[in-house]
């Protein structure tokens, strides 16, 4: 069974590559309709290819900070058996 440490580390280590690839899906969005990736509100057109894949990385985001905050398993996956890894 994994310690709450590695929990913990598994968590942080979950939200950075969300986080990462929120930031990605943002330039990318942003170049998709010419405005600047460093604006820093942004409205995406709703034929913006990269809209919907930005609002489920953001909404995905944000729902693992509130979870890691609250103290629960962020990115936890379970494996054969039943094991936590």
């Amino acid at each position: 069974m994994p310690t709450q440490e590695k929990l913990n580390t598994q968590g942080r280590e979950y939200i950075e590559r969300v986080a990462n690839t929120v930031r990605l899906l943002w330039r990318r969005a942003c170049e998709a309709q010419g405005t600047d990736p460093g604006a820093k509100f942004v409205i995406f057109a709703d034929d913006n290819k990269f809209k919907p894949f930005y609002d489920k990385a953001m909404t995905e985001l944000l729902a693992a900070k509130r979870e890691y905050a609250a103290g629960g398993y962020v990115g936890l996956q379970i494996g054969a058996g039943g094991k936590a890894r």
